[in-house]
């Protein structure tokens, strides 16, 4: 049996075989097979809905009693991440997580996730918290860091709002609207 070492050579065009899932969606995966849900919140979800904002960290709210946070420690530690703080868990791969408990702003989990829409990311379905949520949140926090980036949250939830109001007055049957009219010369 050969064994590469370092300075084995790997043919241009080619990897080496790696696991399929991110660390990230490995971590989400995990969550859900632990039947721990979750929802994305913060300035990532923001990110998610066009905000343009930049941020180093995912925040994940999750339904699990605070005392049971060990959980999220040992998918974690199984998935030879880091841990940082109790509830500030750094993935193999350098991605940052941070577990919320009970977020600021924020109703209780099952309200928030009956209004959370279905997004994707690491090619996971997860609940993403609307806009105006993230914007409920940070307010409420009313850490400056959050209150720096209001601005932005809040022109990008305005101008969502007029996409979709367009959007749905183009839709309307039986109305001929300027862009639906037919040029003339």
């Amino acid at each position: 049996m050969a064994v590469c070492s370092v300075f084995c050579h790997v043919p241009p065009g080619t990897m080496p075989i790696q696991s399929q899932d991110s660390p990230l969606g490995a971590f989400l995966k995990a969550l859900r097979e632990e039947k721990i849900d979750c929802i994305l919140i913060g300035a990532m979800a923001a990110i998610e809905q066009g905000a343009p904002l930049m941020t180093v960290d995912y925040d994940f709210w999750v339904r699990l009693p605070e005392r049971q946070y060990v959980r999220l420690l040992t998918i974690v530690h199984r998935q030879a991440g880091t841990i940082r703080a109790r509830t500030v868990y750094e993935l193999s791969d350098g991605t940052q997580v941070n577990a919320i408990f009970q977020p600021d702003g924020l109703r209780s989990f099952d309200a928030e996730w009956r209004i959370s829409r279905w997004g994707e990311l690491e090619k996971v379905a997860v609940k993403v918290v609307p806009l105006e949520r993230v914007i409920a949140s940070k307010r409420a926090a009313h850490r400056e860091n959050d209150l720096a980036v209001m601005t932005f949250l809040e022109r990008t939830l305005r101008l969502a709002r007029r996409l979709k109001n367009r959007s749905r007055r183009a839709h309307e049957p039986g109305k001929r609207h300027k862009a639906n009219r037919p040029r003339g010369r």
